[in-house]
C-alpha cells in the first residue's frame, strides 16, 4: 500500500462509517454511516477503483443482472459524492 489512505471504513456500534482521515485547516468533516451493501462497495472501489469490477462482485453475490449491479454501483459512489466524500 502506498502511503495513508484519506478514507478508511470502520465498523462500531453495529454500523459502517466512512472516515476522512486527512481534515485539514481546522475544518471537521463528519463520518459517513453506510450500510454493509456500501461498505462492501467501498471496500471493493478502494482497491481497484473501477466501478465494473466491483459490479461484477455485487452481481455474483446478490445475483442480479450486471447492468442493474453497475447502476446501484454508479448510484451508490454518486450518492457519496453528494455528501462530500472525495473519491
Amino acid at each position: 500500500m502506498e502511503g495513508k489512505q484519506k478514507y478508511q471504513l470502520r465498523h462500531a456500534a453495529g454500523s459502517y462509517w466512512l472516515l476522512d482521515m486527512e481534515q485539514k485547516d481546522g475544518t471537521y468533516h463528519a463520518p459517513v454511516a453506510v450500510n454493509e451493501t456500501g461498505a462492501m462497495i467501498l471496500e471493493h472501489y478502494f482497491r481497484t477503483k473501477d466501478p465494473t469490477e466491483v459490479a461484477g462482485v455485487l452481481r455474483d453475490i446478490y445475483e442480479i443482472e450486471f447492468k442493474e449491479a453497475l447502476q446501484d454501483v454508479n448510484d451508490f459512489l454518486s450518492q457519496i459524492r453528494r455528501q462530500g466524500v472525495e473519491i
